[in-house]
Protein backbone atom coordinates (compact mmCIF):
# COMPACT_ATOMS: atom_id res chain seq x y z
CA UNK A 1 0.00 0.00 0.00
CA UNK A 2 1.35 3.00 -1.09
CA UNK A 3 1.84 6.14 1.78
CA UNK A 4 -0.44 9.07 2.06
CA UNK A 5 0.88 11.61 -0.02
CA UNK A 6 2.96 14.27 1.67
CA UNK A 7 1.19 17.76 2.85
CA UNK A 8 1.34 20.26 -0.35
CA UNK A 9 4.18 22.57 -0.86
CA UNK A 10 3.65 25.91 0.39
CA UNK A 11 2.14 28.44 -1.80
CA UNK A 12 5.22 30.01 -2.16
CA UNK A 13 6.67 27.23 -3.58
CA UNK A 14 3.99 26.54 -5.54
CA UNK A 15 3.37 30.06 -7.18
CA UNK A 16 6.78 30.39 -8.30
CA UNK A 17 6.68 26.66 -9.51
CA UNK A 18 3.59 27.92 -11.72
CA UNK A 19 5.43 30.80 -12.90
CA UNK A 20 8.15 28.53 -14.51
CA UNK A 21 5.83 26.88 -15.83
CA UNK A 22 4.52 29.74 -17.24
CA UNK A 23 7.24 31.05 -18.87
CA UNK A 24 8.22 27.55 -20.21
CA UNK A 25 4.74 28.11 -21.90
CA UNK A 26 5.43 31.87 -23.08
CA UNK A 27 8.25 30.68 -24.73
CA UNK A 28 6.45 28.30 -27.04
CA UNK A 29 3.95 30.95 -28.15
CA UNK A 30 1.62 31.42 -25.23
CA UNK A 31 0.45 34.48 -23.69
CA UNK A 32 1.44 34.77 -20.30
CA UNK A 33 -1.81 34.15 -18.56
CA UNK A 34 -2.47 31.18 -20.07
CA UNK A 35 0.86 29.57 -19.33
CA UNK A 36 -0.03 30.36 -15.61
CA UNK A 37 -3.44 29.35 -16.13
CA UNK A 38 -1.73 25.73 -17.70
CA UNK A 39 0.93 25.64 -14.90
CA UNK A 40 -1.59 26.30 -12.20
CA UNK A 41 -4.08 23.16 -13.86
CA UNK A 42 -0.85 21.22 -13.99
CA UNK A 43 -0.19 21.57 -10.34
CA UNK A 44 -3.58 21.94 -8.84
CA UNK A 45 -4.33 19.90 -5.83
CA UNK A 46 -7.22 18.59 -6.60
CA UNK A 47 -6.66 19.03 -10.76
CA UNK A 48 -10.39 20.89 -11.35
CA UNK A 49 -10.86 24.27 -9.70
CA UNK A 50 -13.12 26.88 -9.65
CA UNK A 51 -12.70 30.03 -11.54
CA UNK A 52 -12.37 32.36 -8.27
CA UNK A 53 -9.70 29.76 -7.08
CA UNK A 54 -7.60 30.39 -10.18
CA UNK A 55 -8.31 34.03 -10.10
CA UNK A 56 -7.11 34.34 -6.09
CA UNK A 57 -3.90 32.09 -6.71
CA UNK A 58 -2.86 33.53 -9.85
CA UNK A 59 -3.62 37.27 -8.47
CA UNK A 60 -5.25 38.42 -11.76
CA UNK A 61 -8.29 39.93 -12.99
CA UNK A 62 -11.07 38.36 -13.96
CA UNK A 63 -11.07 39.16 -17.43
CA UNK A 64 -7.18 38.11 -17.74
CA UNK A 65 -8.26 34.50 -16.16
CA UNK A 66 -11.58 34.35 -18.70
CA UNK A 67 -9.90 35.20 -21.66
CA UNK A 68 -7.28 32.72 -20.49
CA UNK A 69 -9.81 29.98 -19.59
CA UNK A 70 -12.01 30.40 -22.80
CA UNK A 71 -8.77 30.27 -25.46
CA UNK A 72 -7.77 27.01 -23.38
CA UNK A 73 -11.11 25.51 -23.41
CA UNK A 74 -11.62 26.54 -27.45
CA UNK A 75 -8.00 24.78 -28.05
CA UNK A 76 -9.86 21.83 -26.00
CA UNK A 77 -6.78 21.97 -23.67
CA UNK A 78 -9.33 22.99 -20.57
CA UNK A 79 -12.56 21.74 -20.45
CA UNK A 80 -15.34 22.38 -16.90
CA UNK A 81 -17.33 19.95 -15.02
CA UNK A 82 -19.86 20.43 -12.57
CA UNK A 83 -21.34 18.98 -9.89
CA UNK A 84 -25.07 18.05 -8.99
CA UNK A 85 -26.25 20.71 -6.42
CA UNK A 86 -22.90 23.04 -6.65
CA UNK A 87 -23.93 25.93 -9.43
CA UNK A 88 -19.78 26.30 -9.86
CA UNK A 89 -18.12 25.19 -12.72
CA UNK A 90 -14.63 23.52 -12.41
CA UNK A 91 -12.06 23.82 -14.80
CA UNK A 92 -9.35 21.14 -15.78
CA UNK A 93 -6.86 19.62 -18.61
CA UNK A 94 -8.03 17.87 -20.84
CA UNK A 95 -5.24 15.59 -21.38
CA UNK A 96 -6.50 13.68 -24.41
CA UNK A 97 -7.65 16.52 -26.51
CA UNK A 98 -4.07 18.36 -25.39
CA UNK A 99 -2.18 14.96 -27.16
CA UNK A 100 -4.43 14.52 -29.83
CA UNK A 101 -3.28 18.41 -30.44
CA UNK A 102 -0.04 17.72 -30.04
CA UNK A 103 -0.03 15.04 -32.26
CA UNK A 104 -1.87 17.00 -35.12
CA UNK A 105 0.42 19.58 -34.50
CA UNK A 106 3.57 17.70 -34.83
CA UNK A 107 1.97 16.11 -38.55
CA UNK A 108 0.17 18.69 -40.31
CA UNK A 109 2.83 20.91 -41.93
CA UNK A 110 0.90 21.21 -44.60
CA UNK A 111 0.06 25.06 -44.75
CA UNK A 112 3.50 25.97 -44.16
CA UNK A 113 4.83 23.13 -47.12
CA UNK A 114 2.21 24.95 -49.38
CA UNK A 115 3.72 28.40 -48.50
CA UNK A 116 7.32 27.31 -48.84
CA UNK A 117 6.82 25.52 -52.17
CA UNK A 118 5.16 28.46 -53.32
CA UNK A 119 7.80 30.95 -52.47
CA UNK A 120 10.50 28.43 -53.89
CA UNK A 121 8.57 28.45 -56.79
CA UNK A 122 8.55 32.14 -57.26
CA UNK A 123 12.58 32.49 -55.99
CA UNK A 124 15.35 32.60 -58.49
CA UNK A 125 16.81 29.50 -57.62
CA UNK A 126 19.97 31.27 -58.55
CA UNK A 127 20.36 34.42 -56.50
CA UNK A 128 20.80 33.89 -52.86
CA UNK A 129 21.93 30.72 -53.25
CA UNK A 130 22.14 29.77 -49.44
CA UNK A 131 19.29 31.41 -48.92
CA UNK A 132 17.26 29.36 -51.11
CA UNK A 133 19.03 26.29 -49.57
CA UNK A 134 18.04 27.06 -46.33
CA UNK A 135 14.40 27.24 -47.55
CA UNK A 136 14.90 23.49 -49.20
CA UNK A 137 16.27 22.35 -45.98
CA UNK A 138 13.39 23.43 -44.17
CA UNK A 139 11.20 22.02 -46.61
CA UNK A 140 13.06 18.81 -46.89
CA UNK A 141 12.80 18.25 -42.59
CA UNK A 142 9.13 19.10 -43.15
CA UNK A 143 8.55 15.82 -45.92
CA UNK A 144 10.74 13.43 -43.58
CA UNK A 145 8.89 14.49 -40.31
CA UNK A 146 5.67 14.02 -42.39
CA UNK A 147 6.87 10.56 -43.23
CA UNK A 148 8.20 9.51 -39.93
CA UNK A 149 6.04 11.36 -37.29
CA UNK A 150 3.28 8.24 -38.55
CA UNK A 151 5.61 5.58 -37.88
CA UNK A 152 6.70 7.07 -34.42
CA UNK A 153 2.97 7.26 -33.19
CA UNK A 154 2.87 3.82 -33.74
CA UNK A 155 6.07 3.09 -31.80
CA UNK A 156 4.73 5.23 -29.14
CA UNK A 157 1.57 3.32 -29.13
CA UNK A 158 2.42 -0.01 -29.45
CA UNK A 159 4.59 0.84 -26.29
CA UNK A 160 1.58 2.10 -23.98
CA UNK A 161 -0.30 -1.22 -25.04
CA UNK A 162 2.48 -3.13 -23.48
CA UNK A 163 2.65 -0.72 -20.65
CA UNK A 164 -1.39 -1.25 -20.31
CA UNK A 165 -1.18 -5.09 -20.83
CA UNK A 166 1.84 -5.28 -17.88
CA UNK A 167 -0.32 -3.53 -15.76
CA UNK A 168 -3.58 -5.37 -15.99
CA UNK A 169 -1.31 -8.75 -15.60
CA UNK A 170 -0.26 -6.84 -11.99
CA UNK A 171 -3.28 -6.36 -11.00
Amino acid sequence: MQQEREEMPSSTFLKQKVEEIGVAFDKTGLAPMIGRVLGFLLLADPPQQTFYAIQEFLGASKSSISHALNSLMFKGIVEYITFSGDRKRYFKLNAENWLEQAKCKMTDFSEVDRVLMEALQLRDPNKHKEFHEGLLKIFDFHLFMSQEMPKLFEKWEQKLAAQQAASARDN
